[in-house]
C-alpha cells in the first residue's frame, strides 16, 4: 500500500514505523525502514482471518483474554498487548524481548511436541 508524504510525517510523528518497497541498483527488492536503527522483518506472512479459524489461535487468544478484534498487524508481527508474535521458517519456539516466534500453525498440526512448548512458553514467560 502506498502512503503519501503526508501520512507518512503524520505516522512518523506518532512513532509509526513504515516500511517501503524499493529497486535497488541490480534491480534486487530491497526493504527500506524510514527508521535506520528497525531491523528490516524478515517474519513470514499471515493471514488473520485465517488465523482466527484454527482452533489453536482461538484458544491462545482466550487463554491470554484478548479478542480477534484487538490484535493489531504490522510487518508481518502480530501485537497481542502481552507480547508480539510471528511466524518464521524455524523449527522450534523461541521468546526474546516480549517476541514470540513460532513456525506457522499449520505446522502445529501434528506436532503435539511443538503444542506442548508454546503452551509452556505462554504459561512461563507471558502469564507468569
Amino acid at each position: 500500500m502506498a502512503i503519501t508524504q503526508r501520512q507518512f510525517n503524520h505516522l512518523n510523528e506518532m512513532g509509526i514505523n513504515v516500511w517501503q518497497q524499493r529497486d535497488t541498483d541490480n534491480s534486487a527488492v530491497a526493504l527500506e525502514s524510514k527508521n535506520a536503527n528497525i531491523p528490516v522483518s524478515t517474519s513470514l506472512a499471515f493471514d488473520l482471518d485465517q488465523l482466527s479459524q484454527q482452533q489453536l489461535f482461538s484458544d491462545i487468544l482466550l487463554c491470554i483474554d484478548i479478542s480477534i478484534g484487538e490484535v493489531t498487524t504490522a510487518n508481518n508481527i502480530m501485537n497481542l498487548g502481552l507480547f508480539n508474535w510471528q511466524f518464521k521458517e524455524t523449527d522450534t519456539i523461541t521468546f526474546s524481548k516480549s517476541i514470540l516466534t513460532t513456525p506457522l500453525l499449520t505446522a502445529f498440526e501434528n506436532s503435539t511436541q511443538l503444542k506442548k512448548d508454546l503452551w509452556q512458553i505462554i504459561q512461563q514467560k507471558v502469564l507468569a
